[in-house]
């Protein structure tokens, strides 16, 4: 069913762009998630490509969030998939970073654009300065890999004007 369900909000996603453009909520784009079932699907990348043409979406304003890692034997149908909508013009970012689940080699992996703080590392930097240790040196080293990096949960304006001066690029609120 995630196969499907994903289909539906990937088209309601397009349905809501196309009625109402981005520009006028401020926003460059929208984040969608991908389940690693979806990525292993091997028609993934042409039926959202279909979708994003019916609709006459600029897949600039598309940008699908992946959480884990495909399994070995189908990591060659997700790369592929990822390289196709890559080429097509949408973006890709690594969701949950500093989670459990993420490792350094999803970034050196996965073709991505984006990395985005998991709440945890975000919140963890107010309160810990280990954490905060930690953080300052992965946005280094993402940023010299030329990479996006969102923190997510920022959620006092203190905690937002510290975040930007650091040079994170995106915040994502609660």
């Amino acid at each position: 069913m995630i196969l499907k369900l994903g289909e539906i909000v990937f088209e309601e996603v397009c349905r809501f762009i196309r009625r109402h453009p981005l520009e006028q909520y401020g926003m460059h784009y929208i984040e969608v998630n991908l389940s690693v079932v979806q990525c292993a699907y091997e028609n993934l990348a042409q039926d959202y490509i279909r979708i994003m043409e019916r609709y006459g979406i600029d897949p600039g304003c598309i940008n699908l969030e992946i959480t884990e890692s495909a399994p070995i034997q189908t990591r060659h149908i997700f790369l592929e998939n990822v390289q196709k909508l890559i080429d097509y013009g949408v973006t890709f970012s690594l969701d949950d970073f500093g989670s459990g689940e993420s490792n350094l080699n999803y970034i050196v992996e996965m073709p991505v654009s984006i990395v985005k703080f998991d709440r945890g590392m975000s919140q963890a930097y107010f309160a810990d300065s280990k954490a905060k240790f930690v953080m300052e040196a992965a946005m280094h080293m993402i940023h010299d890999m030329r990479l996006k990096i969102v923190s997510e949960r920022v959620e006092t304006k203190e905690q937002m004007e510290t975040i930007i001066g650091l040079g994170i690029d995106y915040i994502q609120g609660f």
